[in-house]
């Protein structure tokens, strides 16, 4: 999530809301959030909250579909569509990770602690909006959230990101695969 593309989704969306607010909106999420895979910040924080207020001050319902990736505040998006409207595709992933910091070089000492401060009261509303959409207790949303926490579309639907997987009879074949655990426990990798 960056300015540029934050910014076109939040027009689009109070745009469609002024359009028609009796039509749902969708919105199509296939987003690393506010950092690469690598963890290196691309966006702030920010970004994913302005899409969220965006979408909790719309009267129309938004319908949220995982296509590929939710990661961090991409997350809290999918998790944030109306109740019962909240999808994911079968090989989609989501992650719940904390907040990162920018690096920018050389801080001052008093610098650091400045953005350290923010990126904690980022973390505590993220636990907060998370615990809120998946119906988990803040306490269990800041443990997983300690180390990336990946789900598969079976495990975000038990989490409660979502409430259903979009693919004509794979449900079956999905509850049927191993884990990602009981794979690493098959192919030999200690956790």
């Amino acid at each position: 999530m960056v300015p540029a593309v934050t910014e076109l989704i939040v027009a689009q969306l109070m745009y469609l809301d002024w359009m028609n607010s009796s039509e749902p909106a969708y919105i199509y999420i296939n987003s690393t959030g506010t950092a690469r895979d690598d963890g290196e910040p691309v966006g702030m924080e920010t970004e994913g909250f302005a899409i969220y207020d965006a979408m909790m001050r719309m009267k129309t319902e938004v319908h949220t579909l995982c296509i590929g990736a939710a990661a961090g505040h991409a997350c809290l998006v999918l998790s944030a569509g109306k109740k019962g409207k909240r999808y994911m595709f079968p090989h989609a992933k989501a992650l719940i990770q904390q907040p990162r910091i920018p690096s920018y070089g050389m801080m001052q000492a008093s610098d650091v602690v400045i953005r350290a401060k923010e990126v904690v009261h980022n973390r505590n509303t993220l636990v907060k909006l998370l615990a809120r959409h998946t119906g988990n207790p803040p306490e269990k949303i800041d443990k997983v959230m300690r180390g990336p926490f990946y789900m598969d579309s079976l495990k975000a639907k038990e989490f409660g990101v979502i409430d259903k997987i979009l693919w004509r009879g794979q449900e079956k074949y999905m509850s049927d695969m191993l884990s990602p655990e009981d794979w690493d426990k098959v192919a030999g990798v200690r956790g």
